[in-house]
Order: structure tokens, then sequence, then C-alpha cells
């Protein structure tokens, strides 16, 4: 396939060598489609989705660190055009997140505090939302804030209750309330959270089953013995 030789080309010849897991070219034809949007003076959108698609690209390379500032890049550039909103928060939460991961909660509370801000002017997925509360309730159990914690994973549990297919997601949340509620002596709410965790637990479980169900029936007809 040929391509054009501006920010356009480059940025399609990237995204054609992620498709086909070459990683090294694809990184190559980003900077290089960086190089010339810069150069165009007003393509900050474009300059914005290399920087993005980079942060994607370094955490499939298991390179956090290069990802960190690439999506940090993102950022900044998304904080210069208007109507970006929504990039912003997802930028701001995948940052958040992957800042917890490197135990630098400070800043990942910084990012998703970030995020949570952009939700409430820029239409957004109430999953998003969960996992930003997520992510934060983890922030403020490594910085010894229980209360706080304990309300972000509520928080949670709302916006997870929104969403189809996230008893998992759930239950999770509701085993670290069962803990900490625990820890802070409230013993009933504790057992409560336990028994709400383990009830989609089993939820999750059903759901799987059925899902996998029709791929496991595939190829037996009426009639016909199961092997």
């Amino acid at each position: 396939m040929s391509y054009s030789q501006d920010g356009h080309g480059f940025f399609t010849r990237a995204l054609d060598a992620e498709d086909r897991g070459r990683l090294d070219e694809a990184e190559t034809a980003y900077q290089q489609a960086i190089v010339l949007f810069e150069e165009e003076g007003d393509a900050l959108q474009e300059q914005a989705a290399c920087h993005y698609n980079l942060g994607h690209l370094y955490l499939g390379m298991n390179r956090p660190g290069r990802a960190v500032t690439a999506y940090e890049k993102a950022l900044d550039l998304f904080g210069r055009i208007s109507g970006s909103g929504r990039h912003r928060a997802r930028t701001h939460l995948i940052l958040g997140s992957l800042l917890l991961e490197l135990d630098r909660p400070r800043d990942a509370e910084e990012h998703l505090l970030d995020a949570l801000g952009q939700y409430l002017d820029t239409p957004h997925e109430p999953q998003d939302q969960a996992q930003c509360h997520v992510n934060l309730a983890r922030v403020y159990e490594l910085s010894d804030r229980p209360s706080q914690a304990m309300t972000a994973y509520n928080r949670a549990l709302d916006f997870y209750q929104e969403t189809e297919g996230t008893s998992a997601d759930q239950a999770e949340c509701f085993t670290a309330l069962g803990r900490l509620y625990e820890h802070a002596g409230r013993l009933k709410e504790s057992g409560a959270a336990y028994a709400a965790a383990a009830r989609l637990r089993w939820a999750a479980e059903q759901q799987r089953l059925e899902q996998e169900g029709p791929a496991r029936d595939a190829g037996v007809h009426e009639g016909e013995d199961r092997p």
C-alpha cells in the first residue's frame, strides 16, 4: 500500500503497522506524523491523536514511562482544543489509572479528580466514571483514608449499576467495602457487603456460563448425543 508523504499519510501508515503488530514501525510512523503535523501549525487535533495513540502503543510495548509522557502531551494538546472535554476526561482516567499502577498515588489522584470534573460537563460512559471512583478508592486506601474510600466504592457501585455485565466489578467493590467495614468494626455492614459480593459473583458466573452455552452447543444437532 502506498501512503502520502504528509502527516495524514504517516498517521495511516502507523495505524496499519499497529494492526499488523509491527509496533516499532508504528512508533516511527507516529513520530514522523507528529513532526509533519507540527510543521502545519494548526493541526492540534491530529497531533493530539498521534500522542494519544502512542500512549496506547507504549502500553502494548510494556513501556509505561513513555506511555505517561505521550498521554501527558496528548492531554496538553486536548486542553488547547475547544470541544475536547470527552477526550480530556478519557486521558485523565487513563493517566490516573496508569500512575496508580506505577505507585504514584498522589499524581493518580489529581488526574482521577480532573477526570470526574470533566465528566460533570461532558457526555460520558457510566463505566468510565465507575472506574474513576474505584481507582480513587484505591488511592484513598493507600493513603489511609478509609471513609473516603468507602464513599468512592459506593459511588462506583452507583455507576456500575447503570451498566449491564458489571456483576464481577460490583462484586469487587462490595468485597472491598466488606474489608473496610470490617476494619472499622462495622460488622453488620461488613457482612452485608460480603453477602452482596457473593451473590454478584454467582450472577457473574451464571452469565458467563450462559454466554458460553451456544459455543458448547455448536455443531450438536437435535437428537444427537454430546461427546
